[in-house]
């Protein structure tokens, strides 16, 4: 079985991609739900890892990305 040490992993939820991202509500849960998106759906919430979404913005840096 696999620990994850929740105080070493920062998990964003739609309204912090909304933030960090400087979008509205329904961009980021169309973000959330794109194919390509590192994001976990579990029950109705959406989340993504920092270290999944720092990576996924490191990947597509300087390239046109459509919702």
């Amino acid at each position: 079985m696999t620990q994850i040490k929740t105080e070493d992993t920062i998990i964003y939820q739609v309204k912090d991609i909304m933030r960090v991202m400087n979008i509205g509500r329904d961009r980021a849960y169309s973000l959330m739900k794109s194919k390509g998106f590192p994001s976990t759906q579990l029950g109705k919430t959406f989340f993504v890892t920092k270290k999944n979404f720092d990576d996924w913005t490191d990947n597509f840096a300087g390239r046109n990305f459509k919702l």
